[in-house]
């Protein structure tokens, strides 16, 4: 599994693409709206967002992604990182940004490898 991580607009999805040969067929780009992940696809992009619908609905993220870890093994996750700025108020997004933090430890301990992206640039961090 691979777990590319980094900032809003700082070239995830473009790294993704090139680096990997991924189509659109390919990758899942979840909206604050997914409700469900696409095993099926190679990719899924902004898992943030689903993470975001998962907190409303009071569900963990982290158990959507690791309930059978073995469907992950040649997978390319994307997530923003929101762990960084300003605490939300707001409860839910805090728990939110609380629970993307769960999220990415746990898939970036099961990761092959894990990127981080700042203004385009790609750094290995495992």
């Amino acid at each position: 599994m691979i777990l590319i991580i980094g900032g809003s607009y700082q070239g995830k999805l473009d790294y993704a693409r090139e680096r990997f040969g991924l189509t659109d067929d390919a990758i899942q780009v979840c909206t604050e709206d997914t409700l469900a992940l696409d095993f099926s696809r190679r990719c899924v992009a902004y898992i943030d967002r689903f993470a975001l619908n998962r907190v409303r609905s009071r569900l963990e993220p982290a158990d959507a992604l690791l309930t059978d870890p073995g469907r992950l093994k040649d997978m390319i996750f994307i997530a923003n990182d929101v762990s960084g700025g300003v605490v939300p108020m707001d409860p839910v997004l805090r728990a939110w940004r609380e629970a993307c933090g769960r999220m990415n430890m746990r898939l970036a301990r099961q990761a092959d490898e894990v990127w981080r992206l700042f203004c385009g640039i790609p750094q290995r961090i495992r």
